[in-house]
């Protein structure tokens, strides 16, 4: 890799700064004027003393979408605390600097969950959630709303909200949710009762947790989302806005332990979970505010890890290319830029690769994931869409399957599939596929899948069956048309029958 690139291995650690060298030098500036402006009001008798990096905890996040990111600086050390809380600063961000906006008490920042910018708003600013009482599941947040001058000081005299805040948690030390789940992604097996398999896939972003989970028997994704801290899970079953089901689960020394309550109370069943695959990720930054980064699971299991060369391998090389890729083309353009940079306007800043992965099914000789990519190189948009990881463990070695060794070649598969897949596309409106510009046998050659118990699941990403406005297109063909046509011995045999 070129030496101007950090990297970043996400799952070890991170960038480390110097507790003499803030991380935003601008906003350190205007802190320190502010209290030597007020410094009557914050240090009384004893006289103004200039913060140090290490003193407080800054977050930058813009709050009234004028793409100035304003600054929630939360105040480290006794003197900024009391048994309420620490105080919090709050500055507007502005072309060249930050401008002082309040403050709050009461912030029990540092600790999980303290502080989240939500997603509604009030007179064009974000509100913002503060937790007043509780932990873990059940944590109350006092509604913090913008008056049309600023936020209000004190949160426990604020009405408390509803449910989960909805949004971003900010200003968190030792997240709760890291003794519960690992970093990005977790996969599990378990069971439901005595013998019913489940699938579930959980994804963290610090206070909240979101994902999916389905019968072995099925495959069809059911949403969840929750909260998790230290050994507690409370997931909700959710059939669009509507929660079905509450699992409640326990970390013990060898998994997960709890109960599927429906909504109604009238069933419950015993849950058993393991996890069996994380999350490893790196990325790498460059110039103009560029950066590439892959995510990507890594089994724990004897059976899964003789996967995980396979799947590491796959993802880093899209990685090691794209880098590759950047660095060419800043090659390119750096004599230009130089010139003329003008010319160039925004276009080549922010250049972005990011691809992720879910894993849709696991098994001790087969798996698939469904790889997401995003790419940024300048224009008027992005462009993103799917990409398939599927392996078959077969003699010994990690094979990838590719749409042909689904089938009987004895038998006209690629004549039921296509049929299938455009008639789903046209109930879909799909645009090239109702004017007849992608044909049957074009989709009959797509390598672009996944599976599940569900069935074969093929994904087409913007501009392949219809333009960039329509989006991406999803098409599950169910076993029982394709279970005609599968190979008996086969990837797919366990659902040929």
């Amino acid at each position: 890799m070129r030496r101007y690139l950090v990297f970043l291995l996400a799952m070890s650690c991170g960038l480390g700064w110097s507790a003499d060298s803030p991380a935003h030098p601008k906003l350190h500036a205007a802190l320190n004027a502010h209290l030597r402006a007020n410094a009557g009001n914050y240090f009384g008798a004893a006289g103004f003393k200039a913060m140090t990096p290490a003193e407080y905890r800054a977050e930058l996040v813009d709050l009234n979408g004028d793409s100035a990111r304003e600054a929630l600086v939360l105040m480290l050390g006794r003197h900024w605390g009391g048994t309420g809380g620490q105080s919090m600063l709050l500055f507007r961000g502005m072309k060249n600097g930050f401008g002082y906006l309040g403050r709050m008490t009461c912030i029990t920042a540092p600790m999980e969950g303290s502080v989240c910018v939500m997603d509604s708003k009030t007179a064009g600013w974000r509100d913002l959630a503060v937790r007043v009482r509780g932990h873990g599941a059940q944590q109350k947040y006092a509604a913090m709303k913008f008056s049309g001058a600023r936020y209000p000081l004190n949160p426990p005299v604020q009405p408390v909200i509803k449910g989960w805040p909805d949004g971003e948690f900010v200003l968190i030390s030792g997240d709760g949710t890291v003794k519960a789940l690992a970093a990005g992604r977790t996969h599990f097996t378990g069971l439901l009762g005595k013998a019913t398999r489940l699938q579930m896939g959980l994804k963290r972003v610090r206070g909240k947790v979101t994902g999916t989970y389905f019968y072995e028997k099925y495959g069809t994704p059911i949403g969840l989302e929750g909260e998790a801290s230290g050994d507690r899970m409370v997931l909700r079953e959710k059939l669009g806005k509507k929660v079905t089901a509450t699992l409640t689960l326990a970390k013990g020394a060898t998994g997960w332990i709890g109960e599927w309550r429906s909504a109604d109370g009238r069933k419950k069943y015993p849950l058993r979970f393991k996890a069996v695959a994380t999350e490893m990720s790196r990325k790498e930054e460059g110039p103009h505010e560029s950066s590439v980064q892959t995510a990507y699971p890594q089994f724990a299991s004897a059976v899964g890890r003789r996967f995980n060369k396979a799947i590491t391998k796959s993802f880093l090389k899209r990685f090691i290319e794209s880098v590759d890729e950047f660095e060419k083309s800043f090659a390119e353009l750096a004599r230009d830029l130089e010139n003329n940079q003008a010319a160039f306007g925004e276009s080549f800043k922010n250049w972005t690769f990011d691809d992720s992965a879910k894993v849709r099914f696991f098994s001790a000789d087969l798996i698939s994931i469904r790889g997401s990519t995003y790419q940024y190189m300048g224009g008027a948009h992005g462009n993103y869409g799917d990409f398939p990881v599927n392996y078959w463990w077969r003699n010994g070695t990690a094979r990838e399957v590719k749409v042909a060794d689904l089938f009987d070649a004895r038998k006209p598969w690629r004549a039921v599939l296509g049929r299938h897949l455009r008639c789903e596309l046209i109930r879909q409106e799909a645009n090239y596929v109702v004017e007849g510009s992608v044909k049957e046998a074009d989709l009959a050659d797509s390598e672009n899948f996944t599976f599940s118990p569900a069935g074969v699941e093929f994904h087409f990403s913007p501009y392949e069956v219809g333009p960039y406005a329509q989006g991406a297109f999803h098409v599950t063909v169910p076993f029982t048309v394709l279970r005609p046509v599968l190979r008996a011995d086969g990837p797919l045999a366990r659902w040929a029958k």
